[in-house]
């Protein structure tokens, strides 16, 4: 009997937009709810865990699905939680003793690893033209603690696997 294998093909039709901010995560989505008259909600973490990873990394996911506009939108951490709460306690009293940084950091550290600098990623699925887009964009770099808000096309990412949810 022969082998089957079956492939997929995902859809990466959505808008992304690379954001860096220094807020936490939901100090920053308060302010994307205000700016863009969203509501913005707090579901559980997405798990990614890589092939050649012990234990799955996760981050913080927020998500807003607009019915009457037939668009949804999404937040996404790019550092897993994990990592932030081992550099947290790694010059502390109850740091791990011995153990390098580079024990502990695990395969997925980041969700987008070809983007470092962002520390946030807005999705929205849904009909948008390039106008509307950049109308968006615009209004982003206008709350106060942005530091830049950037289109990028997910296509184009090695990482875009991690954006199928």
């Amino acid at each position: 009997m022969g082998k089957h294998t079956l492939e997929i093909e995902y859809d990466y039709d959505f808008v992304l937009i690379g954001i860096s901010s220094h807020e936490k995560d939901y100090r920053f989505c308060w302010a994307l709810n205000n700016k863009l008259k969203l509501e913005l909600s707090k579901k559980d973490s997405l798990e990614i865990k890589g092939r050649k990873q012990a234990t799955p990394s996760y981050f913080s996911f927020f998500t807003f699905d607009d019915q009457d506009q037939y668009t949804e939108y999404s937040v996404l951490a790019n550092f897993s939680e994990s990592k932030s709460l081992a550099a947290s306690t790694e010059n502390t009293l109850f740091g791990p003793a011995g153990k390098s940084r580079q024990d502990d950091q695990s395969e997925n550290e980041f969700l987008i690893p070809e983007h470092k600098q962002m520390n946030y990623f807005f999705v929205v699925r849904g009909e948008m033209d390039d106008d509307e887009v950049e109308e968006m964009i615009q209004q982003i770099r206008e709350i106060d603690i942005v530091l830049t808000a950037i289109r990028i096309d997910p296509k184009s990412l090695k990482s875009k696997q991690n954006l199928i949810f």
